[in-house]
């Protein structure tokens, strides 16, 4: 493809997801129902087709929908060429579902958008419509079990360290703290570019949260480094964090930031890492 039937091609697919946004917002004009993780994202989308500015980022949002009494949030990333070439990148979550029922529901929405939809053709307010008639189905689904405690986690302790090439997302980064707390994970999350996360707890829970994070949509996510160790004591025992917590510090200003490599050094350090450093970035 040549650069400028490329170029063409780009404003054909942010013209066809505008327009979808534009019926997304008069169908959800509410308060809370409609976020996206970069509220400016719209206007750099019109900008862009109106005066050939900057290319913007991708669009991704969040879309609240309500179930009687029972929220489900659907996160939705859109690729730049969509709906030309790729599909929309869609996870659903309630605090309303089972662990089972939440993963049935993302695979039969992955399911689909393959079998279902058009390819090449715009299906945002499908896929949307397709959650409001099917949602319900799945809270019967729903028992009321807490997290899992650390006197019934039995088994083996893990540690995963996960290096990703950005971590900018406001919503991804809402929802890695939440599931992280839902799995009963300790840890953290440094937001920017790279992208550092560590989490630690019950090999289970770790393998069920990795499961559905990776799932996500990423432009480079991979497990760098995975502990595990035989349950020697208690499990609060073998954590090297009190809770989870999204750490560290902004250098640099503008939406691509980056933190400070050397105040996230000093990090691990404090926590007894410090080699941890080399083996994430490749440094003997």
């Amino acid at each position: 493809m040549s650069e400028e039937s490329g170029t063409v091609q780009v404003f054909e697919d942010l013209e066809a997801q505008l327009c979808e946004l534009e019926i997304l917002e008069s169908m959800f004009p509410g308060q809370n129902e409609l976020e996206f993780s970069d509220p400016a994202i719209l206007h750099d989308v019109r900008e862009f087709l109106e005066n050939k500015s900057l290319e913007p980022s991708c669009v991704e949002f969040s879309l609240r929908l309500l179930f009687q009494d029972k929220a489900v949030e659907t996160i939705v990333n859109l690729p730049k060429d969509y709906p030309s070439i790729s599909q929309p990148q869609v996870y659903l979550r309630s605090d309303h579902f089972s662990r089972a029922s939440q993963a049935r529901i993302n695979d039969d929405i992955k399911r689909f958008i393959e079998k279902e939809t058009v390819p090449g053709e715009p299906n945002l307010v499908g896929v949307v419509s397709w959650v409001q008639e099917s949602g319900d189905g799945y809270f019967c689904e729903t028992v009321s079990v807490s997290a899992p405690t650390e006197s019934t986690e039995l088994g083996s302790f893990s540690r995963y360290w996960i290096y990703s090439h950005h971590i900018y997302s406001k919503i991804k980064r809402k929802n890695i703290l939440d599931l992280s707390k839902e799995y009963n994970l300790t840890g953290f999350c440094m937001p920017g570019k790279p992208g550092i996360i560590c989490i630690e707890g019950s090999t289970k829970n770790c393998g069920d949260w990795w499961y559905i994070v990776r799932n996500w949509n990423w432009k480079r996510l991979s497990l760098k480094i995975q502990e595990e160790k035989e349950i020697d004591g208690s499990l609060a025992d073998m954590r090297a964090f009190a809770g989870f917590n999204e750490i560290g510090e902004v250098k640099g200003g503008g939406r691509d930031f980056h933190m400070d490599m050397g105040a996230f050094q000093a990090y691990l350090e404090d926590h007894g890492f410090r080699h941890v450093f080399g083996e994430i970035f490749g440094l003997e």
